[in-house]
């Protein structure tokens, strides 16, 4: 008898040899995962027809198969992706051995997709689920505040053949390493200017401000520090601080404006340092964008130092983060660096920790009570990092998600179940479920021409390395190509903003432009790039993201004439080299601006009022039903000032760059009632098409919220990329984004709802748009359930295309198993 072992990294591989070694039709007796990859035990078929004529009956004493089904595992994970016929009696006439190899199929699945929502697949570092060592690893990096894909990171690269107290020590290591520290105080306070404390309400930023000034007067002195505080609505709050003050003869002032802020730094010049106490505010208050951009107006060097409350919750302090460092912040936003505050009522120390790397925010002190000044200690990485392990707990109530459900599913094995209930049913009613879901949203997504296929082979290359990646970015090139020819009349719209982004090895962020393809006729997205603005000493990294940018707009430039649109006017210089490009412009401007027209400056209300206005259409403003007025006319954008252009009045005012004034004028649909207008200048090659540039504006003026999904597409999938292949999983990442773009633009029947579902964050009310950041959390999930399919290992050896998920997922191996079929065949 020909019986053989076959190892190899996954199923496929292994399959593969068995074919070759035994033939199509070999039977495969088990497989099961091991340490580096799968292994199968397999036969000839004549040697199994050989072992059938020999055997002799035997009748099982072991109850029903589907009562031994019901000992296998109930679950495989969140979401199942293999479906299965029902067994019916099929079953129960199944042998001892047959229903032993169902049940190693079913834990291998589930085994399987445990490791892939875990982040600790083969390929990421040789980790088992179910080694005890790394499970208690994982349970301890948790209970110390550590989000779970950080845990799971880390484990996943732990040496092989280490020892507990060896890996626990390696683990300290590992995350000192990645904690951003200040190295020396005085390169903070010599740096002088404006020190800005910011930060949620009751975080300590006056005690803390209080703090730094007390260490700043022990080395300097007092005659060269100053305080302000902003704070107008804690009770007290301006009167705490000067008592800091008088303490330690340093001069308060309260601020109220922006205007008040300037005129007080104007008169404190004579100061070295003046640190500002901010009022608190909620990372969800609405008004925390005008703190921000009141800080923004100061004119002398500044330094933001966010609070974080090393008590508090890590999904509320990556919250705070974001909206200081982002979502309120805009482009005035920035963070420089974070003091971590109430370390001695933390319980769960790795949560600020876990943000403060995922965000690489440098930190400056940590606050461990509140004495002035002895309870402000310079931050070390080591240091914090032990007291997050030390710090006593008695057992959390709130456990980590996947601890919570381990633990819900042990104490559900240990229930006993009713006999009447049959496991095995249930297991493949489930499994049928999901992977009907499954497959309809791939073929929705494909069908659509999101992008989705494109997307995935990227995904599936993100570690092909240099010569991967150049075929990447060609791959992706052709597709916008594609797209574009396909979704675009006559021109692709090009809409920029700029953005701060963390640099590791640098203590000041980098500043990006992120570019957004539009197409004309009805502002679908078709690509994304990003690049590194106002730096003349570009890393290599930094030059390939500026080359890729630059290869994305000349490839769109080839399939079309590009216009950019902008938030006001470019300068003429930017223009001219448009011109020279053979690209167009559009520009948003206000209606006191003054331009050329008649020989004579006029602004631009005044000229609306003259121009003959025609309906383009209904649209919906502010939920109202609205009919939209567009009326237009040539004129001349003067050079110079407004003031000399106000005085001109004559023939020399005619000097300047032709252009197109477009008005928009939005009317109530009933009454006539004027709800908006808006003004816009453009190039005059775009007269014609004035009724389209309306438009254009007003998608330009709406991608705020498309720059924020690029964004968070860009940081959720960087946390699974190469930290050294950052090129590549910024063009995995943009593509991903892109497509999550398109679905918001466009949805889809049942696509979004189920994303939603996939990233555990589904909509509570029906027909209410799903966020973007939600839709990239789900298509990550999505594309790892993909990838357990295609490396299962009893997935048939043919290649199957992405949109042929519903044929041949389970193994046809076993004679006598029950064969599971995706449901949709």
């Amino acid at each position: 008898m020909s019986v053989a072992k076959f190892v190899a990294a996954n199923g496929r591989e292994a399959m593969r040899k068995v074919r070759e070694a035994m033939g199509p039709d070999a039977v495969v007796l088990s497989n099961r995962t091991i340490d580096g990859g799968v292994e199968i035990v397999a036969m000839r078929d004549t040697d199994l027809g050989a072992v059938n004529a020999n055997a002799q009956p035997y009748v099982s004493p072991t109850p029903a198969a589907s009562q031994i089904l019901e000992t296998a595992p109930a679950q495989i994970g969140p979401i199942a992706i293999a479906a299965a016929n029902a067994v019916d009696g099929q079953a129960t006439r199944t042998d001892d051995g047959a229903i032993g190899d169902l049940r190693g199929e079913l834990a291998s699945m589930r085994s399987m997709l445990e490791r892939q929502f875990a982040g600790l697949s083969s390929g990421a570092g040789n980790v088992a689920v179910g080694d005890p060592l790394r499970e208690s690893l994982f349970e301890w990096m948790v209970n110390a505040g550590f989000s779970g894909q950080l845990s799971r990171t880390l484990i996943s690269r732990l040496p092989v053949g280490t020892d507990r107290p060896a890996a626990m020590s390696w683990i300290r290591q590992e995350i000192a390493k990645k904690v951003p520290v200040l190295s020396n105080e005085d390169a903070l306070f010599d740096q002088g200017g404006v020190l800005a404390l910011i930060g949620p309400t009751g975080v300590g930023k006056t005690t803390t401000t209080a703090k730094l000034a007390a260490r700043y007067v022990l080395r300097h002195g007092a005659d060269r520090l100053a305080l302000l505080t902003t704070d107008r609505f804690r009770i007290g709050a301006h009167e705490q601080l000067r008592i800091y003050g008088d303490i330690l003869g340093v001069p308060v002032h309260a601020v109220k404006d922006a205007a008040d802020l300037r005129f007080a730094l104007s008169a404190m010049k004579d100061k070295h340092l003046v640190i500002i106490d901010t009022v608190g505010m909620s990372q969800r208050d609405r008004s925390l964008s005008d703190q921000i951009a009141m800080l923004a107006g100061v004119q002398a060097p500044m330094q933001r130092v966010l609070l974080l409350n090393g008590a508090a919750h890590g999904d509320t302090l990556n919250e705070v983060v974001h909206a200081y460092r982002h979502d309120a912040a805009g482009d005035a936003g920035g963070i420089d660096g974070c003091i971590i505050s109430k370390l001695d009522e933390a319980t769960h120390l790795g949560s600020v920790l876990d943000v403060v790397i995922r965000h690489r925010l440098p930190v400056f002190y940590a606050s461990t009570g509140q004495r002035v000044p002895e309870h402000l200690e310079l931050a070390q990485a080591s240091t914090l990092v032990e007291r997050a392990f030390m710090t006593p707990r008695r057992g959390s109530l709130f456990n980590d998600a996947d601890m919570a459900r381990r633990h819900a599913v042990a104490a559900d094995a240990a229930t006993p179940r009713p006999a009447e209930r049959n496991g095995a049913d249930d297991m493949l009613r489930s499994l049928t479920d999901s992977a009907n879901a499954v497959g309809t949203c791939v073929e929705e997504l494909n069908a659509a021409g999101y992008g989705f296929d494109v997307a995935r082979q990227l995904w599936q290359q993100r570690g092909a390395g240099a010569v991967g990646l150049r075929q990447m970015g060609q791959q992706a090139r052709m597709a916008m190509c594609r797209d574009a020819s396909r979704a675009c009349e006559r021109y692709v719209l090009a809409v920029s903003q700029n953005f701060t982004q963390p640099v590791q090895g640098r203590r000041a962020p980098q500043l990006m432009q992120c570019t957004l393809w539009l197409a004309d006729r009805d502002g679908m997205p078709l690509a994304g790039t990003t690049a590194p603005v106002g730096r003349t000493r570009q890393s290599m990294s930094e030059a390939d993201a500026d080359a890729e940018a630059e290869t994305v707009r000349a490839t769109l430039s080839a399939a079309r004439t590009v216009v950019n649109l902008n938030a006001s006017v470019p300068s003429a210089a930017v223009i001219a080299r448009w011109h020279q490009l053979g690209e167009r412009w559009v520009a948003g401007t206000r209606k006191t601006a003054r331009v050329i027209t008649g020989g004579a400056a006029s602004k631009l209300d005044a000229i609306a009022d003259t121009l003959t206005f025609h309906a383009i259409g209904d649209t919906t403003w502010r939920d109202r039903d609205a009919v939209h007025w567009v009326g237009h006319c040539a004129v001349r954008i003067p050079e110079g000032t407004v003031r000399a252009v106000g005085r001109a009045r004559d023939n020399t005012a005619e000097t300047g760059t032709e252009a197109c004034l477009v008005v928009s004028r939005m009317a109530d649909r009933d009454t006539g009632e004027t709800l908006a207008v808006e003004y816009v200048l453009c190039d005059a090659a775009l007269t014609d098409d004035a009724a389209q540039v309306a438009r254009w504006m007003q998608w330009a003026n709406a991608a705020d919220e498309q720059f924020r999904t690029l964004r968070h597409a860009a940081e959720h999938f960087a946390q699974d990329g190469d930290a050294s292949d950052s090129q590549g999983t910024s063009l995995v990442s943009l593509q991903l984004g892109l497509t999550t773009l398109r679905l918001q633009h466009t949805p889809t029947a049942t696509a979004p709802a189920f994303l939603s579902r996939l990233a555990g964050r589904a909509a509570t009310r029906a027909n209410v748009p799903v966020p973007g950041s939600v839709l990239n959390e789900g298509m990550g999930r999505l594309l790892a359930l993909l990838d357990v399919l295609e490396n299962y290992p009893g997935r048939a050896a043919s290649p199957a295309l992405v949109g042929d998920i519903t044929a041949d997922v389970a193994m046809q191996a076993t004679v006598g198993l029950p064969q599971l079929a995706v449901a949709g065949e």
